[in-house]
């Protein structure tokens, strides 16, 4: 499982972030209640992205996934004869359909429930989740359910603060965005020589002034495509906008980038003049 970098990826979440300590911390402390993870971060859905991630690279049996705010109430329809009184039996929430269905897989095989949105529902859920982490019994109505506390784990994403009692039970991870610090890539690192990439100066400074940090998959499909493809400066902002992740493409039309630009694209040609002259010559 570790390192997680390659794995995470595999799973369709890359970051430049090494996660390998949070994640440790989590799997392995001790403790006698349900490990819960808060996924903590940047807004976005690269929170739900690592969560999925997270838990397929774990080999996890059972993923199941719940977002609060999109449940709609279920209407009941309730058919009676003429006199007869029947006492109608309140539907059951979708979190308690969730929570009900996480504790039977459990019993026998490791399970992961992702609840994400978790600032969209009352403020009594946070309490009862708290409960069920430190009993590992979900209660509702007149029922309640046993989950295996060694084998589910939960997973919780929310927009604001955790209540105190749910956060102190969790171990939180922070999961940036894709515009963290930017890291120094060598023509190395995307397996190229560094006479046939005088381009990478440039797509770094280009890259800064967007304040991106593409990972080193991007990296190397951007290198793929200057190296082929692109000659003009259309190709170079399709290129960007398809491959990295946060560009938007409002940026890549502002005017005050196009030096910028402009100096990836005659770093470009001035490549392709040395490859020319080197073919010329070797005939």
């Amino acid at each position: 499982m570790f390192p997680l970098k390659p794995g995470l990826s595999r799973h369709g979440f890359t970051s430049t972030e090494n996660y390998d300590h949070a994640v440790r911390c989590f799997l392995q402390s001790p403790g006698n209640a349900i490990r819960c993870l808060n996924i903590d971060g940047d807004s976005g859905r690269r929170r739900t992205a690592f969560a999925h991630a997270l838990a397929n690279l774990m080999e996890t049996r059972h993923v199941l996934y719940y977002e609060f705010g999109k449940d709609k109430p279920v209407p009941q329809i309730i058919r009676i004869q003429e006199g007869e009184e029947v006492v109608e039996e309140p539907p059951v929430e979708a979190l308690d359909r969730m929570l009900t269905e996480a504790c039977a897989m459990s019993e026998a095989e490791s399970t992961v429930l992702i609840l994400d949105q978790l600032h969209k529902t009352q403020f009594l859920n946070h309490i009862r989740l708290y409960e069920f982490l430190h009993t590992g019994v979900w209660r509702y109505s007149d029922v309640q359910f046993q989950a295996n506390i060694l084998n589910l784990k939960l997973f919780l994403i929310s927009d604001e603060p955790l209540y105190h009692s749910l956060q102190s039970s969790s171990f939180r991870i922070w999961i940036a965005d894709s515009r963290g610090v930017m890291n120094q890539v060598l023509a190395s690192d995307l397996g190229l020589e560094e006479a046939e990439c005088n381009w990478l100066p440039a797509l770094r400074d280009l890259l800064a002034q967007l304040k991106l940090s593409p990972t080193i998959d991007e990296y190397k499909r951007l290198a793929y495509d200057i190296e082929h493809q692109v000659r003009t400066e259309h190709q170079l902002k399709v290129s960007l906008f398809g491959w990295v992740e946060g560009v938007e493409m409002a940026q890549l039309e502002d005017e005050s980038l196009k030096p910028f630009v402009d100096s990836v694209l005659q770093a470009i040609q001035q490549n392709l003049q040395i490859h020319e002259e080197i073919e010329i010559s070797s005939v």
